[in-house]
């Protein structure tokens, strides 16, 4: 897990925009052109706030698998650190998104442990539900976005 560096964006780019990475949730898909604007937004919160979404590789290999990590958000008027990630297919069903999110939820005990983390994700993606379950993660609320429904799971002050 590192933080992306520019050589990383079109790894990124080709994820974010990839049909096959975004078999739960289409919506979250980009345009090239709105991945790099994504990536682009993502390298700033990093510069201002100390954190952000990390390239994910495997020990010794210099493929990017995809990018995840936490950042600063919202939910509603409060503030929280949004738990994400977007592999490539061929990662999936490796334990590569617990890993890194475990890692995550550390990095949030020891940095930021009165925020609340949330993973916000389509109703339909059971692989994320599952993950968000495994990680101790509670439904917080059955939600429509934009006509399209969606779950937020969360997990309070993960230092407890």
């Amino acid at each position: 897990l590192r933080r992306p560096e520019p050589a990383d964006a079109e790894a990124f780019i080709a994820v974010h925009s990839a049909p096959e990475a975004h078999p739960y949730d289409d919506w979250s898909r980009r345009s090239p052109e709105q991945a790099r604007e994504l990536f682009d937004r993502f390298q700033q919160g990093w510069a201002s706030d100390g954190i952000g979404y990390w390239a994910v590789r495997r020990t010794g290999a210099g493929e990017v698998l995809g990018f995840g990590g936490v950042r600063h958000s919202s939910e509603g008027d409060e503030p929280v650190l949004n738990l994400a990630y977007r592999f490539w297919p061929s990662a999936w069903g490796n334990g590569y998104a617990p890993e890194m999110a475990a890692a995550a939820i550390d990095w949030t005990r020891r940095q930021r442990p009165d925020w609340p983390v949330v993973i916000v994700t389509d109703a339909d993606n059971a692989p994320s539900i599952r993950i968000a379950e495994k990680l101790g993660f509670a439904l917080h609320e059955r939600r429509v976005r934009d006509g399209r429904p969606e779950v937020v799971f969360r997990l309070e002050h993960p230092r407890t």
